[in-house]
């Protein structure tokens, strides 16, 4: 467990054309759905794009939409788009469209309603609600993690796509997801070995990451 842990890269592609087998899919669900959540609300649901029209109809969506070059993380304090980063929108609908299957991640919202909620909510329930929202992310990222290390263990390459989320008005209607897009789990056989692990931009790591006391 440990040496998959360890050995973990996001693998982006291109992807062989070999299908990833139904029971290999199956496994990795499991995987994510024995994740453990906050209150065991279990705050996720999970969309498999089998078919290659459904993941090229949801490519294409991306790549129509508005805003793809300032679609990057924001200053909180501007509202401006941060300079630290480039967009990656057009690279992650590039990497959907060769995935040989993919999970999208939907957020019920368990706690926070969701981020329309979130959007509308006063400032004082706001506050409490941001907490609620962390508590559910934190759910879903070990679910999202745990079906990432299923699929190394299996042999499948996978990469999580967050950009996919610019186009979640069209997704969730191709989906039927009635919470939020979350992002979408790629998986596939990576015609290319995985490429040199790259150290965390210096602008996130302004000391170290781990505190001993």
């Amino acid at each position: 467990m440990i040496e998959t842990i360890l050995r973990r890269r996001s693998i982006r592609g291109p992807y062989h054309d070999r299908p990833v087998p139904r029971g290999h899919v199956e496994l990795v669900l499991a995987s994510g759905l024995a994740a453990p959540s906050s209150k065991n609300a279990q705050p996720w649901r999970f969309h498999v794009l089998e078919t290659v029209g459904l993941r090229t109809r949801i490519a294409d969506a991306v790549d129509r939409s508005s805003g793809i070059e300032e679609y990057v993380p924001h200053d909180p304090r501007t509202g401006n788009p941060s300079p630290h980063w480039s967009s990656t929108v057009l690279e992650s609908s590039a990497v959907l469209r060769t995935a040989a299957v993919a999970i999208a991640i939907e957020n019920r919202g368990v706690f926070s309603g969701g981020r329309a909620t979130l959007y509308a909510a006063s400032h004082e329930a706001l506050i409490g609600n941001l907490t609620a929202y962390g508590f559910e992310t934190m759910g879903l990222g070990t679910a999202l993690e745990n079906m990432w290390l299923a699929a190394n263990s299996l042999g499948i390459d996978a990469a999580f796509l967050g950009d996919l989320v610019i186009a979640e008005g069209e997704a969730r209607t191709l989906l039927g997801i009635e919470g939020d897009l979350m992002g979408v789990l790629a998986m596939g056989y990576s015609l290319e070995g995985p490429a040199p692990k790259q150290a965390p931009p210096p602008v996130t790591q302004t000391d170290s990451p781990v505190v001993w006391h």
